[in-house]
């Protein structure tokens, strides 16, 4: 996820991280899907996070965007902006590392983000880009950045607390511990007018979370600038048929409390209520005659998968990832970190 755009800073970020010491005195979440695919739906019912200074976060994102050697920046976000929790923030993010460019717009929510549970939806297509909540459209883009939305991205979910108090409001230690839950996700292919009721989507996957699926996620553990967190699998929970996300201080990462009920189960999809956890649609004729469509992409070495909007990786390589890391957690060459630039701008 981006930062907020007043003025640009250029950053060329290496971190030494080692396996014992962290320099940060929070811990964050991020949760991502270990496959990319090319174009689709997705949606999520969730209760967001938001306090003063915090970020909590639904994204598309592709692997290796951050890397400065001239390489597409390719992004979709969904934005809770702690320091007003009554909306979120859309933004496309396009672009190249180092020069990205954004479309930010404000959506109002009610109830509150944080308040209750909301179904959040993002349809991307070859010619627009699309965001509901619980079922209704509150932007569409056509066109422009649409068109430089080329590739494959991930599914991401990241909670994480941003420096920039312009952005995302004064950072208050004292809300926390804070937590995003996330009672299920669905993901749809793309397949033009072969979907349900002539739609564009049919349904691929949908995830209940009564049990965490090793397969289909991964969790984050890295930083990068201009966040005040650590990103570590120890913030990544499932309880109670639901997927939390924690921000907490430091050496307190854990879940003691009451998991929310979410009242709200009728769907506003037009696909079927949530299957069980970890289960996949059959394929029918229909979708498997448009497989060509969607390409699956698992995450690849040769671009390290990152994390977090303008800053974040996902390293394909989840063991010894400690040493030199660029903005996003990604592992560096020391003779070639100057290729990893990222602009934040506040």
């Amino acid at each position: 996820m981006n930062i907020k755009k007043t003025a640009v800073k250029s950053a060329i970020v290496v971190a030494a991280l080692s396996a014992a010491v962290s320099a940060k005195n929070y811990s964050g979440a991020e949760l991502y899907t270990l496959q990319e695919v090319q174009y689709g739906k997705f949606e999520a019912r969730m209760k967001m996070a938001a306090a003063s200074g915090t970020v909590s976060s639904m994204f598309l994102y592709q692997n290796g965007s951050e890397i400065a050697d001239g390489r597409p920046w390719v992004e979709v976000d969904i934005e809770v902006l702690g320091k007003n929790p009554g909306s979120f923030q859309s933004n496309i993010i396009t672009g190249k590392a180092g020069a990205q460019k954004t479309s930010e717009k404000h959506h109002a929510v009610s109830p509150a983000t944080d308040q209750a549970f909301h179904t959040y939806g993002l349809e991307w297509t070859p010619n627009y880009v699309r965001w509901t909540v619980d079922g209704k459209e509150v932007r569409k883009t056509e066109g422009g950045q649409v068109s430089n939305l080329t590739g494959t991205q991930g599914l991401r979910f990241n909670l994480w607390s941003s420096e920039s108090a312009e952005w995302v409001g004064q950072f208050d230690e004292s809300k926390l511990p804070l937590f995003q839950f996330i009672n299920w996700v669905k993901v749809y292919k793309y397949t033009p007018g072969q979907g349900e009721g002539g739609s564009d989507f049919t349904l691929d996957w949908t995830d209940n979370f009564d049990t965490f699926d090793g397969s289909r996620w991964g969790k984050g553990d890295w930083t990068f600038d201009g966040n005040r967190v650590d990103l570590t699998d120890k913030n990544i929970y499932s309880r109670d048929g639901m997927l939390i996300l924690a921000l907490t201080r430091k050496g307190q990462e854990n879940f003691n409390g009451q998991v929310p009920k979410d009242d709200e189960q009728i769907t506003v999809s037009s696909s079927s209520a949530p299957a069980s956890s970890s289960s996949s649609a059959p394929a029918s004729s229909s979708s498997v005659a448009s497989s060509s469509s969607q390409q699956i992409v698992p995450p690849s070495s040769s671009s390290a998968p990152s994390a977090i909007h303008g800053m974040r990786t996902t390293p394909t390589v989840t063991k010894d990832r400690h040493g030199l890391v660029n903005a996003k957690g990604a592992k560096v060459s020391p003779n070639g970190h100057k290729r990893y630039r990222v602009n934040f701008e506040y």
